[in-house]
């Protein structure tokens, strides 16, 4: 059985689409998010079981040293709901 930070890079991998490397408030365009609806399902499965106050997944981030951040809204609080990055890598200890 794969783990979440395997499958997380399997579908960062087939679906190079997800990968966006946005500035500011840039988001994934809403034909890409209709055509890959069954893999942002998939993806916000694994996040809402492993992230504390997940809300929303928003694309794979590409960082400057090669790596990739997943980029995801989160709940800071009851009443504001804000952006996070998490290391892909992070997801290898969530088991």
């Amino acid at each position: 059985m794969k783990t979440h930070y395997d499958r997380l890079v399997e579908l960062k991998n087939n679906y190079p689409e997800l990968t966006f490397n946005n500035v500011g408030y840039e988001y994934l365009s809403p034909s890409v998010k209709e055509a890959h609806k069954a893999q942002i399902e998939e993806i916000s499965a694994i996040l809402k079981e492993t992230v504390f106050g997940f809300v929303r997944f928003d694309n794979f981030k590409p960082r400057k040293n090669g790596s990739f951040a997943v980029r995801m809204q989160t709940k800071w609080s009851e009443s504001f709901t804000g952006v996070q990055y998490n290391d892909i890598e992070d997801f290898k200890n969530e088991e």
